[in-house]
């Protein structure tokens, strides 16, 4: 399939890209229909004008003939001479087919007018009027009517002049025209970008919109039609119903989180001892139990990443800034988390480790790392090591914790830190989709930062930097 043109996109894929389309088609209609209504108005009226004066000379004739009382082709060809001008010309067709014109015309007529005009009007129906082309001029031709000798009156006047004309006044109107369009469609341009400009404030707002950004979401009223005022009423009420709801959820989750951490701590004891002081307990037995202490633990776990992102969201997180060692935390991190998993993980860094010194709280900066060994112990074929590595660089100190598992598809790398996410490939493994949420919020609030890289099937690198104390 192919991708969409930018072009198509902005002028079809947005209501400003539509609206600009069909006022752009409306105005470049109404411009068309009206030129070319002016212009056939304009042709009309100038046949018309010709065809007047024509009925006019004729009119003319006919009467001084009468007038005169006799027909005699001496008096007729004065009278045609007289009725003649420089652009009109009259003569009479007699009823035996010959043509009676003026004895000295005032300019020569054109080779083959007169057959040419009469061959327009084969049927000689008096009254009607034809446009001829001869030698490439233009020529308005009308038989006028019958007189009671029988003759018939035509006349034929030359009206390429007023073609000419009428070619510069069409000129001038596509000048015009296209002004006056390039004009509008700028104005048009402008207002319909004005008019939906606060639906456009509306969309960029409301896709930045996040949680914490909720109270401060609202949008100004404006002034300009009743529909976007009132779709801003209606978008600012709904965020007020949004932000309401987002604290009330806050504040369930905190209680809840509060309300459960002492019975899982006494469930928690309680199993423990159960399995210290009854080693003799049957093997089946003894697993179950340890097998709730885990779920129990994991439960623990979970109630504390969604304390830590309550009081993260209500400004009541407490993180200290102070001097640690890195080298002790790791050692700990290798010692404990080590056996507790089964598995190999390897420390490294520089020859002076003693030295590494950074500014973060202990105990958070802890939570941190055993969240990550846990995420790599999770994800990680069992034979497979852990990596922790150390360095030094021109911002602090980076650490990095490296696993050789299932790694992270790229389309879930730009989400793996946002809450409740979890990659799309982890559907055979359980979790909660906080643990790397909490990881981000504590690592920022020590003043650091967190970045992962990762291949699918190649493990992940996550890597984080402190700064030095």
């Amino acid at each position: 399939m192919q991708p969409s043109r930018p072009w198509k996109q902005r002028l079809t894929g947005s209501m400003l890209g539509q609206l600009q389309l069909a006022t752009y088609a409306a105005v470049l209609l109404g411009f068309t229909a009206a030129t070319s209504t002016g212009l056939w108005l304009s042709e009309r009226t100038r046949l018309q004008v010709g065809e007047a004066e024509l009925r006019a000379g004729s009119e003319s004739l006919a009467f001084c003939l009468v007038a005169h009382g006799g027909e005699g082709k001496d008096v007729i060809r004065r009278e045609l001479q007289d009725h003649s001008s420089v652009r009109t010309q009259l003569w009479l067709e007699q009823p035996d087919g010959s043509v009676l014109s003026p004895e000295r015309s005032h300019l020569p007529l054109p080779q083959g007018l007169l057959q040419t005009a009469m061959a327009a009007n084969s049927t000689r129906t008096p009254g009607q009027a034809h446009v001829i082309e001869l030698n490439g001029r233009d020529y308005l031709t009308l038989l006028d009517r019958k007189l009671n000798s029988g003759a018939l009156l035509w006349s034929s006047t030359e009206i390429t002049g007023l073609g000419r004309s009428q070619t510069e006044f069409l000129g001038w109107m596509i000048v015009i025209w296209g002004s006056c369009l390039g004009g509008s469609l700028a104005l048009v341009t402008l207002l319909v970008r004005r008019i939906t400009k606060p639906l456009q404030d509306l969309s960029d707002r409301s896709a930045e919109l996040t949680a914490d950004g909720l109270k401060s979401a609202a949008l100004p009223v404006p002034t300009g039609p009743v529909e976007l005022t009132r779709l801003t009423r209606t978008y600012n009420a709904l965020i007020d119903r949004l932000a309401w709801s987002w604290s009330q959820q806050r504040q369930f989750v905190s209680a809840v989180s509060h309300e459960l951490q002492t019975p899982l701590t006494l469930v928690s004891g309680s199993l423990k001892r159960v399995m210290r002081k009854a080693p003799d307990l049957d093997p089946a037995l003894r697993q179950r139990l340890q097998d709730a202490q885990d779920e129990t633990t994991d439960m623990q776990q979970l109630l504390n990443d969604l304390l830590d992102l309550s009081r993260s969201d209500s400004g009541r997180l407490q993180v200290k800034k102070e001097a640690v060692q890195l080298q002790p935390v790791i050692d700990t991190i290798v010692r404990v988390q080590g056996p507790a998993y089964g598995r190999t993980i390897e420390a490294q860094g520089p020859g002076d480790q003693a030295g590494l010194v950074v500014l973060a709280d202990a105990s958070r900066l802890h939570q941190v790392l055993v969240n990550l060994v846990e995420n790599a112990h999770k994800y990680s074929p069992p034979d497979q090591p852990i990596e922790l590595t150390l360095a030094r660089v021109a911002k602090g100190v980076q650490v990095e914790v490296i696993d050789h598992g299932i790694g992270i598809p790229s389309s879930d790398q730009p989400h793996i830190f946002e809450r409740f996410h979890r990659g799309s490939n982890t559907g055979g493994y359980s979790g909660s989709g906080l643990g790397l949420s909490v990881v981000k919020l504590l690592v920022e609030a020590m003043g650091g930062s967190i970045t992962v890289a990762s291949e699918p099937g190649m493990g992940s690198r996550f890597c984080i930097l402190l700064q030095s104390a």
